[in-house]
């Protein structure tokens, strides 16, 4: 049985104030940020479904079996019904494999005509955000969100990111994720705030410097990235934006600034 309401996160002695949010938003769902995501990866699983062939290998290594497994993901995120609509097409598959398939393409479908109407009505529809000088708390309150949707991992790449941002951003973070920190001008600053906190805390977070920064942007996870318009530390002072790219991309950009983190010069305790 599923477990909707995270009894068993509270049986193994999770954090309670991750498990109070996590409730929250399975009773609220998803805020505009996350729709937008969960859009850009519907768009993008349909746009790259895999030959289903007649009847393709159904082998749990297979690109056919990934991809069901993705969409399963994905449509169990808009909720129950969606849910099991989607396992009793998958449980039809034995009988009726190509009639399922289409079927399962149909949900997809359905589902990002769903999205794109409840961010309409959100008046929200636009992929992405755009803030005038002075919309400070709504580009706060929208990368906050993004920066605490991660599960696992979250690189910031942001040449002007200095410590104050660190703190607004990052220093109520679970202290489970991994989080990386490219930036330039003022690492020694950012320095400064992430030892108090890894002393504190024991949180991994890493800072290097380079100067081959061009983009501001944040990856969250494997697959989910944000480009924005200007430095974090200078948003509402100045127009900036938030833009979320294709995970296919986002996927590509992160190799990029995977080996530009490898080149880059460490910050050290000292620095």
């Amino acid at each position: 049985m599923d477990d909707l309401f995270g009894y068993k996160e509270l049986i193994t002695g999770g954090d309670m104030t991750d498990i109070f949010n996590s409730w929250r938003k399975r009773i609220e769902g998803d805020g505009p940020i996350e729709k937008h995501i969960l859009l850009l990866k519907l768009k993008d699983i349909l746009e790259n479904s895999p030959d289903f062939g007649v009847r393709s290998n159904f082998d749990s290594s297979s690109p056919q079996r990934q991809w069901l497994s993705q969409v399963k993901a994905l449509l169990s995120r808009l909720g129950f019904e969606n849910k099991m609509k989607f396992e009793s097409s998958f449980n039809s598959l034995p009988h009726s494999w190509k009639y399922a398939i289409i079927r399962i393409q149909g949900q997809v479908l359905d589902a990002i005509e769903e999205i794109k109407l409840d961010l309409e009505l959100d008046d929200r529809s636009e992929i992405g955000s755009a803030y005038a000088p002075g919309d400070v708390y709504r580009f706060y309150a929208d990368l906050k969100e993004i920066i605490n949707s991660a599960k696992s991992q979250i690189m910031i790449v942001d040449p002007y990111f200095d410590g104050v941002a660190f703190k607004d951003y990052l220093s109520t973070i679970n202290c489970d994720i991994n989080i990386q920190i490219l930036a330039n001008r003022y690492s020694k600053d950012i320095n400064s705030y992430v030892s108090k906190h890894q002393d504190q805390y024991s949180t991994d977070i890493y800072i290097r410097k380079s100067k081959e920064l061009h983009d501001r942007i944040i990856f969250i996870d494997d697959d989910i990235a944000w480009i924005i318009g200007g430095s974090i530390k200078d948003a509402g002072k100045k127009a900036t934006y938030l833009i979320p790219l294709q995970p296919s991309l986002s996927v590509k950009k992160k190799e990029i600034y995977a080996e530009i983190w490898q080149r880059a010069q460490p910050v050290e305790a000292d620095a």
